[in-house]
């Protein structure tokens, strides 16, 4: 059953209706609104609907960029982190010259 959800971008008030968790739109909308202001305190002064664009372009950059890092959810960084203990142990336990 879908949820309605009230965020504000931009100054203005929006009903969300959606099926998901309604803090994870929330936390959506805090950081679409914090990518605006970022562009905005930049001096960016174009109108609403292109500087929604920049931050959907940038914020699909981001998703990309975290995609093709190869870390998938909280068991590949959890690997990772495996991974970066174990080379520091080796270099602990490697020699001093």
């Amino acid at each position: 059953m879908s949820n309605p959800v009230e965020i504000t971008l931009m100054g203005r008030n929006f009903s969300i209706l959606t099926d998901e968790d309604p803090n994870q739109v929330l936390a959506a909308s805090d950081l679409v609104q914090k990518h605006i202001d970022e562009l905005r305190e930049m001096g960016a002064s174009v109108g609403s609907d292109r500087l929604l664009t920049l931050v959907a372009l940038n914020l699909a950059g981001e998703l990309l960029k975290a995609k093709n890092t190869g870390v998938d959810g909280l068991e590949g960084l959890i690997s990772e982190f495996d991974s970066v203990v174990l080379q520091a142990e080796g270099l602990a336990k490697a020699p001093l010259r």
